[in-house]
């Protein structure tokens, strides 16, 4: 039986993951590639979960920094550039944390959905079925009938501006995200932070 040493392992991860010093990521184009060679992988490193992400890649295998200035922080410029550009997937769906997934890997991740074929009845289905929450319905619903919007707008339309209402309105982005009906397509300079993101239907920013 062929066994595979520790030590074997994390070469194969040093070399893969792009964590040795000569083969990080310099460039929002090599960042596409390596997610297009890797198939799937993780913006940020989540504790406990072994797979590639795009802070390691660039700033190496150390905690996410607090500091703005930090070199690894480049990863949030490349990633706000690429929204919309269709170059990759990019939203909340391994674990609901934030994933990024090759093109020609996105139709498989979307055909274990609960997606299939009617972006316009679909959801009302697992609503049905108790499986979509009100929030998420009513955000979903939202983005269907206005089209794609930003965070603020979006709260807006689903009648979710009050603060109780933060951590509902969060939990159905990430549901709806997690299960492939929305995308962040882009962010737009509003609220109080001026920065908000942009979502749409995946249905309607991915037709194909």
């Amino acid at each position: 039986m062929f066994k595979l040493s520790a030590q074997r392992l994390q070469e194969y991860r040093q070399n893969t993951f792009s964590l040795a010093t000569g083969a990080r990521l310099a460039s929002v184009e090599q960042a596409i590639e390596f997610a297009n060679r890797r198939g799937f992988i993780y913006f940020w490193p989540i504790s406990g979960i072994t797979l590639p992400s795009l802070w390691a890649a660039v700033a190496g295998d150390r905690p996410v920094a607090d500091a703005h200035d930090d070199p690894g922080h480049v990863t949030w410029g490349w990633k706000d550039s690429l929204l919309g550009q269709r170059r990759w997937y990019y939203a909340k769906v391994l674990r609901k944390k934030a994933t990024i997934i090759s093109l020609e890997i996105a139709p498989y991740f979307y055909a274990l959905s609960e997606n299939y074929g009617a972006p316009e009845e679909d959801y009302l289905t697992q609503y049905e079925q108790g499986r979509l929450t009100q929030e998420a319905r009513t955000v979903y619903e939202a983005l269907l009938e206005g089209g794609p919007m930003h965070t603020i707008d979006l709260r807006k339309a689903a009648w979710m501006t009050s603060r109780e209402s933060d951590s509902r309105f969060n939990k159905a982005l990430v549901a709806l995200q997690a299960d492939f009906k929305i995308v962040r397509v882009g962010v737009a300079r509003a609220g109080a932070w001026k920065y908000a993101f942009i979502y749409d239907l995946t249905a309607r920013h991915f037709p194909d």
